[in-house]
């Protein structure tokens, strides 16, 4: 679990999407995600992004990380994120949800889905 969450939390990241192996290695080749907006992306589309990702003084808090065992090497992890803003407010509260597969002693992430919700309580 640990592992998983770690991963997740690196992918919030600019330094780390920005890093195109990285993201490769973390995100399985079967890739797909589904943003707040409803808009979906595949793997080709996400590593295309991170050569256009721009910087931001944004930054992602996550939190009530839980994890889901499906089977024996997949994984659902559910969460709750915000952004913080440099002016200290948070803003676009979201659930989040990720499924993690393991292959050769790897954890990849193979789906990830953001919702809008309303404002919660964030845990510092």
């Amino acid at each position: 679990m640990d592992i998983i969450i770690k991963q997740e939390i690196d992918l919030h990241q600019i330094w780390f999407r920005n890093n195109k192996s990285v993201v490769k290695r973390l995100l399985h080749p079967e890739f797909r995600e589904v943003e707040e907006s409803g808009r979906s992306y595949n793997f080709n589309e996400i590593v295309s992004l991170t050569d256009n990702e721009k910087h931001s003084e944004d930054r992602v808090h996550s939190q009530d990380y839980e994890c889901i065992n499906l089977e024996k090497n997949v994984i659902l992890l559910l969460y709750k994120s915000a952004l913080l803003k440099p002016s200290g407010e948070y803003g676009s509260f979201t659930k989040r949800s990720s499924i993690w597969v393991k292959s050769d002693s790897q954890w990849q992430m193979k789906y990830h889905q953001g919702t809008s919700c309303k404002a919660f309580k964030i845990n510092i």
